[in-house]
């Protein structure tokens, strides 16, 4: 399925996942199943739509700080693992190759708290009458 050799994903796949996250699915099955540079590049697309669904939801009001205020802080989860590496070695694209286990549980730590995030933003959304007018439409 996903095969890339970069860290960007096919738009098949990102089709795949956004309809997984609209379903509201855990994606940690899927992240154990991809290649690392796949995983990097889920965790990417993933930010870019919970951020590009925050400005719409929340508009002026968005800051990235509403996502990562609720994730682990990097020294802290390097704590808890027993990692010694530098802190800022501690982020998908470097520690990925050298302790992939590591930063793959990082890495789903953090989509699914894009992904919920994400449904916080669609509840949002869905509460706007244009959105529940073209929802209406489309059944």
């Amino acid at each position: 399925m996903f095969t890339q050799t970069t860290e960007t994903l096919r738009p098949g796949d990102k089709l795949d996942i956004l309809y997984r996250l609209f379903q509201g699915d855990d994606l940690g099955q899927l992240i154990d199943a991809l290649d690392n540079n796949s995983v990097v590049g889920l965790q990417k697309f993933v930010w870019e739509t919970t951020a590009e669904f925050g400005i719409i939801a929340r508009r002026k009001n968005f800051s990235r700080r509403e996502i990562t205020r609720k994730m682990t802080p990097t020294p802290q989860y390097q704590k808890s693992r027993g990692c010694n590496q530098h802190t800022y070695q501690c982020k998908a694209t470097e520690c990925i190759h050298f302790n992939p286990k590591c930063a793959r549980e990082k890495i789903k730590e953090h989509v699914k708290v894009m992904a919920e995030t994400l449904q916080e933003y669609i509840k949002i959304e869905r509460q706007n009458e244009p959105f529940e007018e073209m929802l209406q439409e489309i059944h």
